[in-house]
């Protein structure tokens, strides 16, 4: 299995941020307090280039790119919405690499989530499975 990049889980944010701010992560309670806005954030699922086959589930509607493939897929992503970067890494270093990135091509309102996929998962908000091919009788969560 592939080493994603990065180190440990960062500090979370102080509590109580309600507003994405340019050049800041975003917390899961910030995304979840945005999920119903008349123009809802788009997610970006940055994987590591090696996992093809990774995962069963994303956020709903996210774009799923290979941490090496950010540039390639910029036509893919909208500049007139909010961006939430996340990965299933541990820690958040692939989703802030990604944001950069981004950011140094113009997008001025993308964020790293903290926590990524995990502190998504936990916060119960909407997924939808990876390819459709993995029927939900088969998946088994602990």
């Amino acid at each position: 299995m592939p080493e994603c990049p990065g180190g440990g889980m960062k500090d979370y944010l102080a509590k109580g941020v309600v507003e994405m701010l340019q050049g800041f992560e975003v917390t899961v309670q910030t995304v979840k307090a945005h999920m119903h806005d008349p123009v809802p954030p788009v997610f970006v699922n940055v994987r590591h280039h090696q996992d093809r086959e990774g995962g069963l589930f994303k956020a709903r509607g996210a774009l799923r790119i290979p941490d090496d493939e950010v540039e390639r897929h910029l036509d893919e992503i909208p500049r007139n919405r909010t961006v939430v970067v996340y990965s299933s890494c541990p820690g958040d270093e692939a989703s802030k690499q990604a944001a950069g990135i981004l950011r140094q091509h113009g997008w001025d309102d993308v964020h790293p989530l903290v926590g990524g996929f995990n502190a998504y998962l936990q916060a119960g908000l909407p997924v939808e499975g990876i390819g459709g091919n993995v029927p939900a009788t088969k998946i088994m969560l602990l």
